[in-house]
């Protein structure tokens, strides 16, 4: 989400991200780089050495948003607009006086109060909120993809009244979209025999964080329950996260070796291109704002098979859209998941029921909104 904000941004608004590097080796580390995301100029600012898939006792927000505030003498944040896709990192610079725009990709009651959630604040909840209530009062905007966290964050904080908006999530068009049919069959040919799958049979993907809050233990359930109506049923996954071994586990013990195969860590390009290989996209999610996934195979063709989470009724609204289930089980995904099987594809329906969400549509009032910020600064 991050990239297509760069690379879509007008060509007047210039960006700059201080991030982190994976690389530990990295020679920029520490310094200002010039450097290109899709032919986007962009000035980086690698602040520290990490791995988002890696969980260590301290989380990766509060050591960069630790890293953030002892650096930030570094940086001139005065008089720009600073993004963030966290709460943490806004602390750091609360007190320099520039725009402050906020992207919260959850709901509080989902990920802070539930006890179902890996989320480290849900173990303390009175810190969470105090910080909650010390930082976004003092946004200038704030969204989030999940319009029922709109109203919980307005109804808690008056001073976000007109300040707060819901904000769809987007794909890059540019990169999720349909490719011609000979095209489709000859990537599905390629990538399934890379991985030792069969492209003749039915192929479901699914990308994603092997992580709860998307239940990827309950997508195991389910292709198991699936394989017994659809023996030949093949589940692609993309991802990484602590619950590979148990996975791994299971398919193994389940024998369910020729029916389920794991893809690695996969980046847009390649996760696009198993979007036009598949049959069907599907989601476990226990919770979601709205899923990012779920739009991309909306936008390349792809019928979606999901769990009752955020926005997903919201887009998901035709039979050939796929099917959002009301159940979270795996005898009612399995069920989805062979309907839609079944069904005819209408790929254009689903590329349709995605165009409202393409970056330079959703992104327009945020672009506009530093605009205005800049212009009434420079006069």
């Amino acid at each position: 989400m991050i990239n297509a904000f760069i690379t879509c941004a007008p060509e007047d608004l210039d960006v700059e991200l201080i991030g982190i590097t994976s690389d530990p080796t990295d020679p920029r580390l520490g310094s200002w780089q010039e450097v290109e995301v899709e032919g986007r100029p962009l000035k980086w600012f690698p602040l520290m050495v990490d791995h988002p898939s890696i969980r260590a006792r301290i989380p990766l927000s509060l050591r960069y948003t630790w890293k953030l505030r002892r650096a930030r003498r570094q940086f001139d944040l005065s008089k720009v607009s600073h993004l963030f896709h966290r709460l943490e990192p806004a602390w750091a610079t609360g007190d320099i006086d520039a725009q402050k725009l906020m992207f919260l990709h959850y709901h509080v009651q989902d990920q802070i109060l539930s006890s179902n959630t890996e989320v480290t604040w849900s173990r303390f909840p009175a810190v969470y909120f105090a910080m909650e209530k010390r930082i976004l009062p003092k946004m200038d905007y704030l969204w989030s993809e999940r319009s029922d966290g709109i109203a919980w964050w307005k109804e808690h904080y008056p001073a976000l009244q007109e300040k707060a908006d819901w904000l769809p999530t987007w794909a890059d068009d540019r990169v999720f979209h349909p490719r011609p049919s000979n095209e489709c069959h000859e990537i599905r040919g390629r990538l399934c025999t890379a991985l030792g799958a069969n492209p003749k049979h039915d192929v479901a993907f699914f990308a994603a964080r092997f992580e709860g809050q998307k239940d990827p233990m309950l997508l195991m359930e389910t292709w198991q329950r699936l394989c017994e109506v659809r023996p030949s049923a093949q589940l692609i996954l993309a991802g990484d996260g602590s619950l590979k071994k148990s996975m791994q586990n299971f398919v193994g013990q389940h024998g369910l070796e020729k029916n389920v195969f794991f893809a690695g860590t996969l980046n847009q390009d390649q996760v696009a291109r198993w979007q036009n290989a598949a049959d069907v996209f599907v989601l476990s999610s226990a919770f979601e704002g709205m899923a990012l996934s779920m739009i991309e195979a909306l936008a390349a063709g792809v019928p979606v098979v999901t769990t009752k989470v955020g926005e997903a009724p919201r887009v998901i609204t035709k039979p050939e859209h796929g099917r959002i289930v009301e159940e979270r089980c795996a005898a009612a995904l399995a069920q989805a998941l062979d309907q839609v099987l079944s069904q005819d594809r209408d790929r254009q329906a689903c590329v349709k029921a995605a165009e409202p969400y393409t970056p330079r549509k959703v992104l327009a009032p945020v672009y506009q909104a530093i605009r205005n910020y800049h212009q009434q600064h420079n006069q």
